[in-house]
C-alpha cells in the first residue's frame, strides 16, 4: 500500500462511522487495479443507508448478493490480535465490522490492537470459558462498540447488570443471544436496565430458555423504549405464548419482526393480526411458522398494513387459496417484497398474484420452489401489475424447467430481473 493507502486506512479504523474516507479508499483501491474491491465498498456503503426491501436491496439481490455478506472479501481480512480471529466475521459498509472473540481476556488485554487492524464495531464473543463479563464492563474499548454477540455463557442476571451499567455500554444498540447465551434472570435483568431502554435491536436464536419463561423475562421492559427490530427465531414459540407476547409492551415500538421457524400456527398468526403489532411493522418474517389459510386470512383482515413493506411467508405448506387471499389485499399497496418461496403456490396461485392490483408495488416476488408451471409462469408474465419488478425468482430445486415459450416469455417482460 502507499502512504495514502495506510492514511485512509487508519482513518477509516479511527472513524468507524463516517462514510467519506471509506468512499475515497474505494477511489484509490479502483485506481489501482482493484475495481471489484472499489465497487464492493462503495455498494456497501449506499446499502447501509437503505432498508431491505429498497430497489438498491433488491438489485443487489439479484446481481450481486456477496454484498451482502463480504464473503467473497474474505482475502482482505487483516491480521487480529491473541484472543480473537474471523471465525465468523461480517463486512458493513465495505469493511470486517464484526470480530470473532475467541478468549475475552485476551482479547482485553489487548487493548486497543484489534482497533487498529479494521473498524471494528461487533464482537462475536465465545463464552465457552466462561469469561468475566465485569472484565468488559471496566474496559474502556466498549464504547467503541455497537453490537456484541453471545452463543454461550448461561450468563445471569448480576453478570448482565454488572454490563448494561457499564459506563462505557454508551454506544450499544444491539445484542444477540444464541443457544444457552443468557439465563432467563439475565434476561429479566437485561429487560428491566436502562441499557434495554437504548437497544435498537435484539435477537435471541434458538434460546434454551422456555418459550414462557422467555416472554415473562422480556415482560420486565415496562416501556418500548427504543427497539425497532426484534428477532425471535427457533425459540419454540406456540400459540399458547404468542398472544401474550405480542402484547408485552416493548412490542409497541417495533418495526422490524422476526418470529420465523416457531410453531405459532393459525392461532398464533392470528393473535399476532388481532394484537395491533402489524399496524406498526415495515417488515415481518413469518417463514416456518404454519399460519393455514385462517391465519393468512386473519392477517390480511387485520387492518393497518399499509406500512408494511416485506412480508417472508416462505415455507409455510400454502396453496393457491391462501394466495388468492394475499393477492386481494388491497392493504398490501405499500408492500415492496413478498417471499413465497417452498409454498403450493401452484399456478392457480401464480394467476391470482399476476392478477393482484394491489401487488403493483412489487419490487421482488420470490416463488423458488413454489410448484409453478408454464401457465402460471405465462401468466406473471402477462400481468398488467408486476411492472415494477426488479426481481423474480422462479427456480426449482428438483430440476424441473418451463417450457420454452414460457422462458421467453418471462425473458421478454423481465429480462436478466428474471431466475430461471
Amino acid at each position: 500500500m502507499t502512504d495514502t493507502h495506510d492514511a485512509l486506512y487508519r482513518a477509516i479504523c479511527a472513524h468507524p462511522d463516517e462514510d467519506t474516507p471509506r468512499l475515497a479508499f474505494a477511489d484509490l483501491i479502483e485506481e489501482a487495479g482493484d475495481p471489484l474491491r472499489g465497487r464492493f465498498i462503495r455498494t456497501q456503503v449506499a446499502l447501509a443507508r437503505a432498508p431491505a426491501y429498497d430497489p438498491a436491496w433488491v438489485r443487489a439481490r439479484q446481481f450481486e448478493p456477496d454484498a451482502a455478506t463480504g464473503w467473497g472479501m474474505a482475502h482482505t481480512l487483516p491480521k487480529v490480535p491473541g484472543g480473537s480471529s474471523w471465525h465468523r466475521f461480517e463486512f458493513r459498509r465495505g469493511f470486517p465490522w464484526k470480530v470473532g472473540v475467541l478468549s475475552l481476556g485476551a482479547f482485553v488485554a489487548a487493548g486497543d490492537a484489534v482497533f487498529d487492524a479494521a473498524p471494528i464495531q461487533a464482537l462475536d464473543i465465545d463464552a465457552r470459558d466462561r469469561p468475566d463479563l465485569g472484565a468488559l464492563a471496566d474496559w474502556p474499548h466498549l464504547a467503541r462498540l455497537h453490537k456484541l454477540e453471545f452463543s454461550v455463557g448461561w450468563f445471569g442476571a448480576g453478570e448482565i447488570a454488572r454490563l448494561a451499567g457499564s459506563e462505557y455500554a454508551t454506544a450499544l444498540t444491539e445484542l444477540g443471544f444464541e443457544f444457552d447465551g443468557i439465563a432467563p434472570d439475565g434476561l429479566t435483568a437485561l429487560a428491566a436496565s436502562p441499557l434495554f431502554a437504548r437497544l435498537h435491536g435484539l435477537e435471541l436464536r434458538s434460546n434454551a430458555i422456555p418459550p414462557a419463561l422467555l416472554i415473562d423475562s422480556l415482560a420486565a421492559a415496562r416501556e418500548p423504549g427504543s427497539l425497532s427490530r426484534l428477532s425471535l427465531p427457533f425459540n419454540r414459540i406456540g400459540r399458547a405464548d404468542a398472544e401474550h407476547l405480542f402484547a408485552l409492551p416493548l412490542m409497541r415500538e417495533v418495526q422490524h419482526l422476526d418470529v420465523s421457524d416457531n410453531p405459532l400456527g393459525t392461532e398464533g398468526v392470528t393473535a399476532l393480526a388481532e394484537s395491533g403489532v402489524v399496524r406498526g411493522l415495515r417488515t415481518l418474517n413469518l417463514s416456518r411458522t404454519r399460519p393455514g389459510v385462517p391465519g393468512v386470512k386473519a392477517l390480511v383482515e387485520a387492518g393497518g398494513l399499509a406500512g408494511l413493506r416485506l412480508l417472508d411467508l416462505s415455507d409455510n405448506v400454502l396453496g393457491p387459496v391462501a394466495v388468492k387471499a394475499l393477492a386481494g389485499c388491497a392493504g398490501f399497496r405499500g408492500l415492496r417484497v413478498l417471499n413465497l418461496a417452498n409454498n403450493l403456490v401452484g399456478d392457480a396461485g401464480a394467476t391470482a398474484l399476476a392478477a393482484g392490483r394491489a401487488l403493483s408495488g412489487l419490487l421482488e416476488l420470490d416463488l423458488r420452489d413454489a410448484d409453478v408451471s408454464d401457465e402460471g409462469a405465462t401468466a406473471l408474465a402477462e400481468s398488467p401489475h408486476l411492472g415494477n419488478l426488479l426481481r423474480l425468482d422462479l427456480r426449482a430445486r428438483d430440476g424441473r424447467e418451463l417450457g420454452p415459450d414460457a422462458r421467453a416469455a418471462l425473458t421478454a417482460r423481465f429480462g436478466d430481473h428474471v431466475s430461471l
